[in-house]
């Protein structure tokens, strides 16, 4: 079976442009036949336009959304937040704002792999189309079953809201996890999501999603995926992530750092370390790129 066309989306803001370089750089040198679309606020693209290439494509966040749906520069009201108000319902916080913005992307591409991959995502590994698809064309959809229990109680108002936007009951605990930092989407049952959600509502789906206060895109995708689509999804569900994350806020020592990324499982192409650690991607770029010297020619 001829392999799926495949694109790189990340949706980033400035103060992320040095993280977001750095994964640039590794797509250049081991994803080099996949374009990495970077979405990014119209104030923030002077940060970014040196990433622009033949194989990166710098978009606005403003010409993503619908009209009704615009950006407040609270920054000259000395606010260092921006705010996002909509015609007829309340503001949009920036966490949320994130996730409306990958779902409103899928509606202007065209590929048929759409992989998400957060600012602070490096590859370690060549990555193709194999990378998201087996030989059938299934496209990897990750599910760590029985992961999200009371301990995580954000996880478990995750899932409730993809409940309520899905029209399902809810689902008894343990749940299954779909969070991780590099994700890859089939564009038809992404599209086919958003327009489940805009009949459950009955109004348009970005409306819907942004009047809940607790929502995850990849718990939303993966409960409708295995849940409404199922077999028709055409999807292969795997507790193997494409990613080895680190989300722990404290600063990872060079040995830890480097036992991390010895860690990496087989089918991990890349890793993750959230900003929140402290750590500057200078502090491990250079442990990265030999990574990429050890697995290239």
């Amino acid at each position: 079976m001829t392999e799926p066309t495949v694109c790189f989306v990340t949706v980033s803001y400035g103060p992320d442009r040095d993280r977001c370089a750095l994964l640039n750089r590794s797509l250049t040198r081991l994803a080099p036949s996949v374009e990495h679309i970077i979405v990014v606020d119209r104030g923030d693209r002077r940060h970014f336009e040196g990433l622009q290439s033949a194989q990166t494509t710098l978009v606005s966040t403003e010409d993503v959304l619908p009209l009704w749906l615009r950006r407040v520069n609270t920054r000259r009201l000395g606010v260092r937040s921006n705010a996002w108000v909509q015609t007829f319902g309340r503001p949009v916080r920036g966490w949320l704002m994130q996730q409306l913005v990958k779902l409103a992307v899928i509606e202007q591409l065209t590929t048929e792999v759409v992989v998400h991959a957060d600012s602070d995502v490096v590859l370690l590994k060549p990555f193709t189309a194999r990378s998201v698809s087996d030989h059938t064309g299934r496209v990897r959809l990750y599910k760590r079953a029985d992961a999200i229990d009371e301990n995580l109680p954000s996880h478990v108002l995750w899932h409730r809201a993809a409940e309520k936007l899905l029209g399902l009951p809810p689902a008894s605990l343990p749940i299954a996890d779909h969070v991780t930092s590099l994700v890859p989407w089939k564009r038809e049952n992404a599209l086919a999501l958003l327009e489940h959600v805009a009949f459950v509502s009955g109004r348009h789906w970005l409306r819907a999603i942004a009047a809940q206060w607790d929502v995850s895109e990849y718990t939303l995708y993966g409960r409708f995926v295995t849940e409404i689509l199922g077999e028709a999804a055409g999807q292969l569900e795997t507790s193997s992530s494409l990613c080895r994350d680190y989300w722990t806020p404290t600063p990872l020592s060079h040995a830890e750092l480097e036992a991390f990324l010895d860690d990496v499982e087989p089918e991990e192409v890349g890793v993750s370390i959230t900003a929140k650690a402290g750590m500057r991607p200078a502090d491990y770029a250079h442990l990265i790129e030999e990574r990429w010297v050890a697995t290239t020619p």
